[in-house]
């Protein structure tokens, strides 16, 4: 705390015996380590309130902003509440036309007509035109199977 070394601490004693006595030394002693013990409650006590009132603060300021997001949560259900209530309400014999159309859109001549060979080039795009089970033959026929 006050960065005392051990040689300074002989040197006071040492001053201490000489201008107080042997009978007086162990009093004063005492007497100051009393106060010694007393100042470090109270700095260890001040310690203790400020965080007490540092914390308080930060949990009113807490408290403030939850009551902040609990409105706010408030006022966009309210707001969701009367955007969907004002969709349910619109006619769709009223409603401007769109660019959707009911029906589905038609696949292209060639996938149609193909038939079988749109769906094996579809397959062929996503890597799955192999059986991998089945065995295949290099030029002298020693390759069996492939996995």
């Amino acid at each position: 705390m006050f960065d005392i070394g051990f040689s300074e601490l002989v040197a006071v004693s040492l001053i201490g015996l000489i201008v107080l006595g042997p009978k007086r030394l162990p009093e004063v002693a005492r007497t100051a380590g009393r106060w010694m013990g007393q100042l470090r409650r109270f700095i260890s006590d001040v310690k203790l309130d400020l965080d007490r009132e540092i914390h308080s603060e930060e949990l009113s300021e807490l408290r403030k902003l939850k009551q902040e997001l609990d409105s706010t949560r408030r006022l966009m259900q309210d707001t969701s509440g009367e955007l969907v209530k004002g969709f349910a309400e619109i006619n769709p014999d009223t409603a401007a036309p769109t660019i959707h159309s009911p029906q589905p859109p038609a696949l292209p001549d060639a996938a149609s007509a193909g038939g079988k060979s749109a769906s094996l080039s579809a397959a062929g795009k996503r890597g799955k035109t192999r059986n991998k089970s089945r065995s295949v033959k290099k030029h002298d026929g020693t390759r069996k199977t492939r996995r």
